[in-house]
């Protein structure tokens, strides 16, 4: 993992986004045990690094990823940022999935950027599954940037309970833009 802490990014996250910890997390706070994290502390250091994969499917989902990149560089000082980025069709591509899947793996974040009414396609799901399962649990977040028709997804829709489940089921954290939020941007 890099230098820049993810605990510390997920943390900081949480004004724009919704947050949902770990499924580790959320049994501990629930069984009333307390989680004190060691990466809870604000991150002072302005010279780290975090790597993401985004993943796309048209130009208005890649664009929506470029600029949550660039808000997270800016507000939370990331002086470099590694990221690897993949239409969603090129993952029908066994070379390019097996290249994403690798990339992913190190990655810090991976961002799901998907613009559309229909539910993702089969090889994206795979991708996430497979993705997911390598990771160690809290080692790696995910953040859902959906819309269709220019409107974020509900938290209750199909896609975004897909990546919040396999999100949960992993161990990692997972993230969403905040509605209120987002309709004033």
């Amino acid at each position: 993992m890099s230098s820049l802490s993810l605990g510390n990014l997920c943390a900081r996250l949480g004004a724009d986004y919704e947050h949902f910890t770990t499924a580790r997390e959320h049994v501990k706070k629930r069984a009333g045990t307390g989680f004190q994290s060691t990466d809870a502390s604000p991150c002072e250091n302005t010279h780290q690094a975090l790597s993401f994969v985004v993943v796309y499917n048209d130009m208005h989902a890649a664009l929506r990823a470029a600029e949550a990149l660039e808000r997270m560089r800016r507000n939370f000082r990331i002086a470099q940022q590694r990221f690897m980025s993949a239409h969603v069709a090129q993952l029908n591509e066994p070379s390019r999935f097996d290249r994403m899947l690798f990339d992913a793996n190190s990655a810090d974040m991976i961002i799901v950027s998907y613009n559309s009414p229909i539910d993702f396609p089969l090889t994206l799901k795979k991708w996430i599954g497979d993705c997911l399962t390598q990771k160690r649990a809290g080692e790696s977040a995910v953040m859902a940037l959906l819309s269709s028709n220019e409107r974020i997804d509900a938290p209750d829709s199909p896609r975004y309970q897909f990546l919040k489940n396999s999100a949960w089921a992993a161990g990692a954290d997972f993230f969403a833009p905040r509605p209120d939020v987002a309709e004033q941007t």
